[in-house]
């Protein structure tokens, strides 16, 4: 993996226009603030961090770029700095210093996380939520169940209520495996309720209302126009269908990669003609990176929130979210009369670990035939 660094005053027009590396990341270390870091990604990813000796070099990670602005990240990093430097001159400091929030989780998603879970990038961004942003520069162990309860309230109030369940399961399970590793002493997320109460969504469009939402989809400007209607075509989650590669699409199959998907092996998902049709206007773009993008395949499509209110508008279809798709598909494989068997291979899913073991036919022609028996169900609503 290249892993290039330079030494330049950060500004926020450096930041917005700086060349990505072709493949894995470089760093820029600013002059203004020695110690704050700003690192690239390939996918174009912009994050801030700040390094500090503490008998040995430790990264903390104060956030991502733009949410996080370059004068803030520079406060903070001041901030950890000196705190630092109290502690180097007091030695009585020195032999129990407490570990940073941000480093914390750091240190989860590296030790933990993306060893041990590959949705780790989704538990990640869930300990990275802005709402998270005040706590990075503070000890792990300072935070206060009250402080906790005062976030989740707030997305709530924010009108995301799921986002703080996510966001305190997380959260819980981070300071569990902290207090394993003997780096904070208790859980401030202890006794600490869920904001809503979590319950199995069971809803399938009907046929009148899934043929609005494909309508409505047509109305979307590109590549959304195209997305929405790839997630209706083949049952995949939303995030497989938003970070598809060009690279991934293999004549008329698409090939997702074991690192993208739940399951430890990769995912092939027969594409019926007319998923080759819905791909054929973005082409047009370019045929690298990303499928669904705004910048000719730099980054992948985003703020779903917004399209999905625009959808509504268009279709006249509300109280549904995305992933409904999802379940509407794997239902409407069944009214077709596909099998368990296959209907679960289409959507990646499996039915326990003896299936895992002793079930390795990869219904390749199941699959396809399925999916283009409803591929033409579609055209006829």
């Amino acid at each position: 993996m290249n892993w290039l660094m330079s030494r330049v005053k950060l500004t926020d027009k450096f930041i917005a226009s700086c060349n990505l590396p072709k493949d894995g990341r470089e760093e820029h270390s600013d002059i203004l603030c020695p110690g704050l870091y700003l690192r690239v990604t390939a996918k174009g990813v912009k994050t801030f961090s700040v390094v500090v000796r503490c008998g040995h070099l430790q990264r903390h990670t104060l956030g991502r770029y733009p949410r996080l602005a370059l004068a803030d990240a520079r406060h903070r990093a001041l901030q950890i700095l000196r705190e630092n430097e109290e502690r180097r001159l007091n030695p009585a400091a020195m032999n129990d210093h407490p570990i940073l929030f941000g480093a914390m989780v750091e240190q989860y998603a590296d030790l933990h996380l993306k060893r041990n879970n590959r949705t780790w990038k989704d538990q990640l961004g869930s300990l990275s939520q802005p709402a998270l942003a005040a706590f990075a520069a503070r000890p792990a162990a300072s935070i206060e169940r009250r402080e906790i309860i005062a976030i989740l309230d707030a997305m709530v109030a924010d009108g995301k209520p799921h986002a703080g369940v996510n966001v305190l399961k997380n959260l819980k399970a981070m300071y569990n495996w902290a207090i394993d590793r003997d780096l904070v002493k208790s859980n401030p997320c202890e006794r600490v309720r869920q904001p809503v109460p979590t319950t199995e969504r069971d809803r399938v469009l009907t046929d009148d209302e899934l043929a609005r939402v494909w309508r409505g989809a047509g109305e979307l400007p590109l590549p959304w126009a195209s997305m929405i209607r790839m997630l209706i075509l083949t049952g995949q989650r939303r995030t497989e269908v938003a970070e598809m590669g060009w690279d991934e699409i293999e004549g008329d199959t698409w090939v997702i990669p074991r690192e993208r998907v739940k399951k430890d092996r990769s995912h092939a998902v027969p594409l019926a003609d007319q998923a080759l049709q819905v791909l054929s206007p973005l082409r047009q773009f370019g045929c690298r990176g990303f499928v669904f993008s705004g910048d000719g395949g730099v980054h992948a499509a985003s703020n779903f929130n917004k399209v999905k209110k625009k959808l509504d508008e268009l279709s006249g279809v509300s109280g549904w979210v995305l992933h409904d798709i999802r379940r509407t598909v794997r239902s409407g494989l069944a009214a077709l009369g596909v099998s368990q068997e296959v209907a679960r291979a289409i959507v990646n899913h499996t039915d326990g670990k003896i299936d895992r073991v002793y079930n390795r036919h990869s219904y390749a022609a199941e699959k396809r035939e399925a999916l283009e028996k409803w591929s033409k169900r579609l055209e006829s609503l």
